[in-house]
């Protein structure tokens, strides 16, 4: 697995994630997205167990762990959907990010919403396809 940067600043619910040089042309046009994903290392995690109690809240009834959000996966890899609040170079401000500091980012994903156009003036044509029309007997 690559990683393409680390997560630099914590405070409350806002981080800043910094991506490494050789991947910043990656976020070219990046700052047109409100939201992204943000795929991490639990690298602080060890081992896995296929039962837990979500939030390790013993009061709350055993999970299974791919029905949680636990850290301790067979596969340890975290995703947030996080709001981005600017972009400095190579440096992203984001808010919600569940990570701690000098966590790995492996992958960061856009979220495009329902009309969302890469073109900022909306100049773009959108193709328009009918859909299938559904026939039930």
């Amino acid at each position: 697995m690559t990683i393409i940067g680390k997560v630099v600043a914590v405070e409350g619910q806002v981080s800043d994630i910094e991506i490494l040089p050789e991947f910043v042309e990656g976020l070219y046009r990046i700052e047109l997205l409100k939201e992204l994903d943000v795929l991490f290392v639990f690298d602080r995690s060890e081992g896995f167990d296929l039962h837990v109690h979500p939030r390790n809240d013993p009061q709350i009834p055993l999970t299974g762990v791919f029905g949680t959000r636990s850290p301790r996966r067979p596969n340890p890899v975290g995703l947030t959907r996080v709001r981005l609040l600017e972009r400095k170079g190579n440096i992203l401000k984001v808010e919600g990010l569940d990570a701690f500091l000098d966590t790995p980012i492996v992958d960061i994903k856009g979220v495009m919403g329902k009309g969302f156009c890469w073109d900022p003036a909306g100049e773009r044509k959108r193709a328009v396809r009918r859909l299938p029309q559904k026939v039930h007997k």
